[in-house]
């Protein structure tokens, strides 16, 4: 009976040392902050669009039980609405028992105070201001939703994809022997965009140069503006009517050329999928001989890229905004965001989108096989030269790589 007893006890014994081997790793507690989520959160309130945007990129849109009004992406639309970000409904984010609410700091200190001392967790994400905050800000969010090893490595491989992304896209700019100047802005009061921003930044992506780098006192960006003369100026939605009425601005490239353009600031501020839908929108409407390929969904759900891959823009008369015109669609609106300085650490890539380039050629082959095809009529008298122009047919499949160079450009 002592050697059953002792044979259940190691059996036991041996299965204890097993659960805690290190192939099932521990997710939870995770702390953020000295904020502590001690387990999986089931039910998750989103109020910040852009950690909305995040969660979509990295696969979990389905974790989001409730939303507020500012989070229009479409993975979203059947999810209920608990009000605005900076004011949302006590009641019914209470109603929800939620075990987690990721907010911005637009929420008021009143609605935090108030959820924080009913126990309610509340996570205030700020936006990441280069390449390697934003790989942290992945890594925190996915901690919190995925776990502590799981989440965070599923952060981590998301952001550096967007990042090789973006990279991949600014290798196919054109190069130019001009400098191109450009700036974003928020407001006609002088609220840019600044280079010191991860949406200043999505400016410098396409090689052009902000001329809104630091911040000035009341009017300096304005100034800053007149005095650069850039050669394309995006502003937020009813920003651009304000700039064309604006006597100070009317000597300007920009206003001259109908380089004016609208892209709602919620939508440039969000830092998931969409920063890579408005790199692409911004190259192709400064050079508009490229057409961009997007892949398919390593940036974002399938369901987010249709709604924010193409930003609003304003209607010009220009052929620029002619040709930019399917590239566009209807973003909502909300106060511009800032957030605390980080270090980067950018990430390249191969671009993946070459693979359907290289189909092109192939399809003109039987134009280039044409001229060697006639060769054989010249050559009549001497039946086996036929037979030696064989191998020169195989000489379009030895350029392939120079007639592709064209295309390169058209990811």
């Amino acid at each position: 009976m002592k050697k059953i007893i002792a044979i259940v006890m190691a059996a036991l014994l041996a299965f204890a040392l097993c659960s805690c081997s290190p192939g099932a790793p521990e997710e939870y507690p995770v702390t953020l902050a000295a904020i502590t989520v001690t387990r999986r959160p089931e039910t998750i309130v989103c109020l910040s669009d852009s950690v909305a945007d995040i969660m979509i990129a990295c696969g979990y849109a389905n974790r989001i039980t409730a939303r507020s009004d500012e989070c229009t992406q479409s993975a979203l639309s059947d999810v209920d609405s608990v009000g605005k970000k900076s004011s949302p409904s006590y009641n019914k984010i209470m109603d929800l028992h939620p075990d987690v609410v990721f907010a911005d700091k637009t929420l008021s200190d009143e609605m935090y105070n108030k959820l924080r001392d009913n126990g309610v967790t509340v996570l205030i994400m700020m936006p990441a201001k280069d390449s390697e905050s934003l790989v942290t800000l992945y890594e925190n969010i996915c901690s919190v939703v995925g776990g502590k090893v799981t989440g965070k490595k599923n952060g981590s491989e998301k952001a550096f994809s967007i990042l090789m992304t973006m990279s991949d896209l600014q290798r196919i700019v054109p190069e130019k022997n001009v400098v191109v100047t450009a700036c974003y802005l928020y407001d006609i009061d002088g609220h840019t965009a600044l280079s010191s921003t991860m949406e200043g930044k999505i400016l410098s992506y396409t090689n052009a140069i902000n001329v809104c780098t630091t911040d000035s006192p009341s009017g300096g960006n304005i100034q800053k503006i007149i005095l650069s003369n850039p050669d394309f100026i995006f502003c937020s939605d009813g920003v651009k009517s304000q700039i064309m009425n604006d006597e100070r601005f009317s000597k300007l490239k920009a206003v001259k050329n109908g380089n004016i353009y609208e892209i709602d600031h919620l939508i440039m501020q969000r830092q998931g999928g969409s920063m890579t839908d408005v790199l692409s929108f911004l190259i192709e409407l400064m050079y508009p001989e490229l057409k961009i390929t997007k892949n398919s969904g390593d940036t974002s759900a399938d369901k987010e890229k249709s709604e924010v891959s193409k930003p609003q823009t304003s209607k010009s008369e220009t052929s620029r905004s002619e040709n930019s015109k399917s590239q566009t669609s209807k973003p909502q609106t909300s106060k511009p965001e800032t957030s605390k300085p980080q270090t980067s650490k950018p990430e390249t890539s191969k671009p993946e989108q070459s693979k359907p380039e290289e189909s092109k050629p192939e399809q003109s082959k039987p134009e280039e096989s044409k001229p060697e095809q006639s060769k054989p009529e010249e050559s009549k008298p001497e039946q086996s030269k036929p037979e030696e122009s064989k191998p020169e047919q195989s000489k379009p499949e030895e350029s392939k790589p120079e007639q592709s160079k064209p295309e390169e450009s058209k990811p």
